[in-house]
C-alpha cells in the first residue's frame, strides 16, 4: 500500500522547478524602472517587495496553485483576471494616492512576465498559459537555463543558482544604470 507519504516522495523524485532567483531578480528589475523618484526609503521597500511577491505568486504553493496545478497558476488568462482584481486597489482614494496606477500595471506586468520566465527553462513541458482555453503550451527553451532537481544540495542545483544569479543579476545591474542615467540626466538640466 502506497502512503500519502510515498506518494510525495515519488513526486518530489520526479519533479523539476524553476528556482525563484530569476523570477525575483526580473521582478526588482522592473521595480527600478518603474518606481517613481522622489519617495521615502520606508515607501520603495514596501512597494519594491511587491514586485518580488508578483513576480512569484504563480509559484506559491497553495493547494490547487503552483507546480501541483502547473496550467491553473500558470494561466494567463486567469493571471490576468487576478490582475483586474487586483486593480480594484485603485478604487480606494488613499491607496492610488501612494500607489498609482503605473505601479498597479507594472505589478501586474511582472506576474504575467513569470510564464514566460518559466518558458525559458529547457524541462520540456512548456507553460499551459492558454488554459482552459487550450492546451498549447508556449516553449521558448534556453539551453544554459535548468529547472532545480532532487535531492536540493548537488552540483547540478548549484550551477543552475549560480547561472540564474548571473543572467539575471546583470539585467538588474543594467536597469540600476539606466535608472542612474536617468537620474543623471533629469539633474544635468537644471541649471543654477
Amino acid at each position: 500500500m502506497v502512503t500519502s507519504q510515498n506518494k510525495y516522495l515519488a513526486q518530489r523524485a520526479r519533479l523539476t522547478t524553476v528556482t525563484t532567483v530569476g523570477h525575483s531578480l526580473t521582478g526588482l528589475s522592473i521595480a527600478v524602472l518603474t518606481l517613481p523618484k522622489g519617495r521615502s526609503l520606508m515607501w520603495y521597500l514596501l512597494v519594491g517587495h511587491f514586485f518580488i511577491f508578483f513576480a512569484n505568486v504563480p509559484d506559491f504553493p497553495l493547494p490547487g496553485w503552483g507546480h501541483a496545478s502547473y496550467e491553473v497558476s500558470h494561466s494567463v488568462f486567469l493571471t490576468g483576471l487576478l490582475a483586474s482584481i487586483m486593480a480594484l486597489l485603485l478604487l480606494h482614494p488613499k491607496f492610488h494616492e501612494q500607489v498609482g496606477a503605473k505601479v498597479v500595471l507594472f505589478w501586474s506586468i511582472t506576474w504575467l512576465g513569470h510564464m514566460v520566465l518559466d518558458a525559458l527553462y529547457n524541462h520540456g513541458q512548456g507553460i499551459g498559459i492558454f488554459w482552459p482555453f487550450s492546451d498549447a503550451h508556449l516553449i521558448l527553451p534556453v539551453p544554459w537555463f535548468e529547472t532545480l532537481t532532487w535531492p536540493p544540495f548537488n552540483e547540478h542545483n548549484r550551477r543552475v543558482f549560480l547561472i540564474e544569479t548571473g543572467v539575471y543579476g546583470i539585467i538588474l545591474a543594467g536597469c540600476v544604470w539606466i535608472r542612474s542615467r536617468r537620474k543623471s540626466e533629469n539633474l544635468g538640466g537644471v541649471g543654477p
